[in-house]
């Protein structure tokens, strides 16, 4: 039977929240805005710890504010920043899947392009049936049967380690691009590693003239992280340019 301090019982008010997630808060890089996703210029940092709620928003600006969820992290902070300084603790803080979710939330596919990856699927280890083009599995998840990038990346601020590990979840086909070359920079620092996380600015037009903006998420890796990170305000960029949805 789990311990309990009475104490609280008079002021439950008081009593310290507890949280099942690893994670103390999440990176994004969009919100929904009358039931529609929108990407944004700057990151939008969500938590449950209205503490760091607080620092990140000390750190890059904004203000934490509640917003609708049936997750744990139910405040959010659109900040101003557009780049924050992480520590990436190795190559194993970025895994990759391809994943397609059903109606309920969890995924009816999850595979690493070739075979079924998911232990309790009993198409574990059988080949997946995915197109053998990038081109075509974008498509095909464009369309909605097939799997995009399920990408996780785990870090901490390097302007505030000390406050735990945030994610972010991606399915940016650019940042699958990137992960091999980051998996071997990362290897070759052989520890925590001083990084950049950034929303980059994408432009580009069509063969049809159409002008197109959106940004990606950018992870540089810059070499080892000092042991004597001194918590400090970055200075945040300003950015104009619109940009497109998800």
């Amino acid at each position: 039977m789990a311990r309990t301090l009475r104490v609280f019982d008079t002021d439950p008010n008081a009593r310290p929240k507890t949280f099942a997630s690893d994670y103390v808060g999440r990176f994004r890089a969009g919100q929904q805005l009358s039931g529609r996703p929108v990407a944004l210029e700057s990151w939008r940092i969500t938590t449950g710890d209205p503490e760091v709620g607080k620092a990140v928003a000390d750190l890059y600006g904004g203000t934490p504010q509640p917003w609708e969820t049936s997750k744990e992290d139910s405040l959010e902070v659109l900040t101003g920043a557009d780049s924050v300084k992480v520590i990436v603790d190795g190559p194993d803080a970025i895994s990759f899947r391809m994943a397609l979710y059903g109606m309920t939330g969890k995924p009816i596919h999850a595979c690493d392009g070739v075979e079924f990856t998911d232990p309790e699927d009993p198409r574990h280890g059988q080949p997946c049936g995915c197109p053998t083009t990038v081109q075509e599995r974008k498509a095909a998840a464009k369309a909605g049967h097939g799997p995009k990038p399920d990408q996780r990346l785990e870090f901490r601020l390097y302007d505030a380690p000390e406050l735990g590990k945030f994610r972010l979840m991606t399915g940016s086909w650019d940042f699958m691009k990137s992960l091999e070359s980051l998996w071997r920079e990362l290897e070759a620092v052989g520890g925590p590693a001083r990084c950049t996380l950034s929303l980059e600015l994408v432009e580009f037009q069509t063969k049809s003239g159409v002008d197109v903006a959106y940004r990606k998420p950018v992870l540089t890796v810059h070499g080892p992280a000092s042991t004597e990170a001194a918590p400090a305000v970055p200075s945040l960029s300003q950015v104009t340019t619109d940009s497109a949805p998800f």
